[in-house]
C-alpha cells in the first residue's frame, strides 16, 4: 500500500512539473497572499476615514481603527498561502534527482620510498 501511494504521488508530481500546473499553482497562491497583504495594509486606513468623518460622542469610547479579528484571520490566512506555495515549491523543485554515478576504485602504486622534494 505505501508503495502505491509513494508511486502516485511520483505520477502527481510529474504530472504537475511537466504541464507547469504546479508553477500556476505557485503563481495564484503568492498572488493570493499579496492581496491578502495588500487588504491587511488598507483596512485600517479605509477604518480609520471612514470614522474620521463620523460624529461622534464625548461620553462614547473612541472606536478603534484596527478590526483585530479581522487582521489576525488576514494575517493567518497569509501565512498559511505563503507557506502551501513553499512547501509545493521545495515539493516539485527542491529535490533534484541526481543519477548515481558508477564509482570505480583507483588503483594505487605502492611505493615504498616516499619521494624525496625536487630543489631547484
Amino acid at each position: 500500500m505505501y508503495n502505491s501511494i509513494r508511486a502516485l504521488m511520483k505520477k502527481v508530481r510529474e504530472i504537475l512539473l511537466n504541464e507547469y500546473i504546479g508553477a500556476i499553482t505557485i503563481g495564484l497562491l503568492l498572488a493570493q497572499a499579496l492581496g491578502g497583504v495588500i487588504s491587511t495594509i488598507l483596512q485600517p486606513m479605509i477604518t480609520y476615514l471612514e470614522n474620521r468623518s463620523r460624529p461622534s460622542s464625548i461620553f462614547a469610547p473612541a472606536p478603534s481603527i484596527f478590526n483585530w479579528p479581522s487582521l489576525i484571520i488576514n494575517i493567518i490566512s497569509i501565512i498559511l498561502h505563503l507557506l502551501v506555495a513553499f512547501l509545493l515549491f521545495m515539493w516539485l523543485y527542491g529535490k533534484k534527482e541526481r543519477p548515481v554515478a558508477a564509482v570505480e576504485a583507483v588503483p594505487q602504486e605502492k611505493d615504498s620510498t616516499p619521494e624525496e622534494p625536487k630543489q631547484s
